[in-house]
């Protein structure tokens, strides 16, 4: 089996990509044992007092961070078709590029609720949402939108 081997910086966030690999047969604990006393013998002196993570090569390899982006961009997607089914439904015309987002302004008075906005000075469109006391509240309805989406 493959493992690669991932520097570790001091704020704790790994290297994106991998340092080395090796391959050793058994289990993780098995094989960073086995990286702790045959080949990080050979590094010198400055790179074995480093921290280093190793990961089995036929698992994925993507980085915390990265899975989090990622979860977020999607749900950044499936928010934005559920505003953009709302601006066809209300039929929004502007003579300028028109967004989708979550205001709390004089328009709304002063409620938080999806509306559409002119994409360059945000200004307010129309409403797409019914009006919501806390941001939390707009959030959950705009979950629930998402769910239906499904």
């Amino acid at each position: 089996m493959e493992w690669h081997i991932y520097k570790v910086f001091k704020n704790g966030k790994r290297a994106k990509a991998p340092l080395s690999s090796f391959t050793h047969k058994g289990s993780n604990v098995s094989a960073v044992e086995y990286f702790e006393a045959n080949i990080k013998k050979n590094f010198n002196e400055k790179n074995r007092g480093l921290k280093y993570m190793v990961l089995r090569g036929d698992l994925p390899q993507e980085r915390e961070t990265e899975k989090n982006v990622s979860m977020a961009d999607e749900a950044l997607k499936k928010q934005t078709r559920i505003l953009g089914r709302f601006l066809a439904e209300h039929r929004v015309q502007s003579k300028h590029r028109v967004v989708g987002g979550l205001i709390f302004a004089k328009a709304t008075d002063w409620k938080w609720q999806w509306c559409a906005l002119e994409c360059a000075t945000n200004n307010y469109i129309a409403g797409l949402s019914p009006r919501f006391d806390n941001p939390t509240d707009a959030q959950e309805w705009m979950n629930q939108q998402i769910q239906n989406l499904k």
